[in-house]
């Protein structure tokens, strides 16, 4: 039996073994770091069968709550001891694939089958887990060497053209794991490119999310920039020269605003998609790259269908004679293609982005450019500004473009200080007059109105006004 089992786990995979019987396996990434000693809570059991059955049998003996796809055959038990982790079953299958970059077919299988479905001979590992021979391994495709071998290897040659997704993986395992990868698997991984480039932007945004969550983030996304990776994904794309230094300032970030900034709706994934976007890449193709990947972003409306249609112009076709009649200049240089039924339009010569569906062209918008618009603030920035100056150049930015900017020791020490006053003192002052004390005053909102509230509110960041009253008198000789 393998050793080393956390008792409450080794407990509950007994439990499952003894309902599920005959059968029933542990399977994939728990059995591999198991056998590399290393802690996972990742727990997948296949039972051939019915995995619904046991799924709900289990459910009842923690008393907890299921999630089943009948459809699909899994279901996901989480336990009512919190100190127990969800647990997914999945019943036995097989997969075909139809088509080069395609989701598989799905049919009942044997764990045999379900071994030869799964990405890398490391993770098409088993244990049983019925009493009779609980512990003992089950491996088919040679994982148990390649572990002891330190290697990635795929299961098949048409692995990666049939789902390129394990191009990331591959890459992803390497880096944790400090293995290598096959050498045949590098040139599958070449020859699966053109698919890659097919394959929808959730898909690809999803697998370099998990990578930009690993420790070794620097190192899986250097070994993909010298495959072509980012190139295949987005013409003209290439990652920050130094991305291994913005990412050690991403979780530098991360790590001061834990500790500076508690209870703060903080995004850590928006500051490491910032630290891998950022240096290097110019705005317009950070938001070409938020459109392409499904990145948060919005599009502001730049030509509607009714402002077209006056200048007798389509937009349900989009080439350059198209934009160039509606006053837009598009270069010879710039790549137009289709995405979710959109038109995406990137002008590297213009440096603009622009995106059309349902006959209007708008701009696209994302706050994942907000760290380089903030080095063209913190230029402007002066040592004598005063703190009501520094709260209105900084309030548009998110917390996690500042935070970066704070760790940012290329910056002068003046500069992060005027950062960490505004993120720790100058945003959490509270207004002495507010809308509401106006018009009890009798003012009515307006321009001049909101004109007013600012007034009085940079005199009390300045430390003009330091009381209630004496932010009424300010009030007064404004009427």
């Amino acid at each position: 039996m393998i050793p080393n089992i956390p008792e409450p786990i080794l407990d509950l995979l007994h439990e499952i073994g003894a309902v599920g019987g005959k059968g029933t396996y542990l399977v994939g990434g728990f059995v591999r770091d198991l056998l590399l000693k290393r802690p996972s809570l990742d727990i997948d059991i296949v039972v051939e069968g019915d995995a619904t059955r046991v799924a709900n049998a289990m459910c009842q003996r923690w008393n907890g709550t299921l999630e089943t796809h009948p459809q699909f055959g899994t279901a996901t038990v989480t336990p009512a001891d919190a100190n127990l982790p969800k647990v997914d079953f999945v019943t036995a299958r097989r997969e075909t694939y139809q088509g080069a970059g395609t989701l598989p077919t799905v049919a009942h299988g044997t764990i045999t089958d379900d071994l030869r479905r799964r990405d890398f001979s490391i993770n098409a590992l088993a244990m049983h887990l019925d009493i009779s021979a609980f512990g003992e391994i089950v491996d088919e495709i040679g994982g148990l060497e390649d572990l002891k071998n330190g290697t990635v290897r795929v299961l098949h040659k048409h692995s990666f053209t049939d789902d390129p997704t394990r191009i990331f993986r591959g890459c992803r395992y390497a880096g944790r794991y400090r293995f290598r990868i096959h050498e045949t698997d590098t040139v599958l991984m070449q020859e699966a490119l053109p698919v890659l480039a097919q394959l929808s932007g959730e898909r690809i945004r999803n697998e370099i999310d998990r990578i930009l969550s690993e420790k070794n983030a620097p190192e899986i996304i250097a070994h993909l920039t010298r495959l072509d990776v980012w190139k295949t994904i987005s013409q003209g794309w290439n990652v920050s020269t130094v991305f291994e230094r913005d990412f050690k300032k991403a979780e530098q970030a991360t790590t001061w605003v834990s500790t500076h900034l508690k209870n703060e709706k903080f995004q850590p994934e928006r500051v490491r998609w910032m630290a891998f976007l950022g240096t290097d890449t110019p705005i317009y193709k950070i938001e070409a790259l938020s459109f392409r990947l499904v990145l948060e972003h919005q599009l502001q409306r730049l030509i509607s269908r009714a402002q077209a249609s006056q200048q007798q112009v389509s937009l349900e076709q989009v080439t350059q004679e198209t934009l160039a009649k509606l006053g837009i200049s598009v270069s010879e240089d710039a790549s137009i293609g289709q995405q979710s039924g959109r038109w995406w339009i990137v002008d590297p010569k213009n440096m603009a982005t622009y995106v059309c569906g349902d006959g209007t062209l708008y701009r696209v918008e994302t706050p994942l450019t907000a760290c380089k618009q903030l080095e063209q603030t913190l230029a402007t920035v002066q040592e004598t500004a005063k703190p009501s100056e520094v709260y209105q150049l900084l309030k548009p930015y998110p917390i996690e473009a500042l935070a970066l900017g704070y760790v940012d020791t290329t910056l002068p020490n003046w500069k992060r200080k005027k950062i960490e006053d505004y993120l720790c003192v100058l945003r959490q002052i509270e207004p002495f007059i507010t809308g509401k004390d106006l018009i009890a005053f009798g003012e009515k909102p307006s321009k001049t109105f909101e004109t007013r509230l600012w007034k009085l509110f940079a005199a009390q960041l300045d430390g003009e006004i330091t009381d209630k009253e004496e932010a009424y008198s300010r009030l007064r000789t404004f009427v």
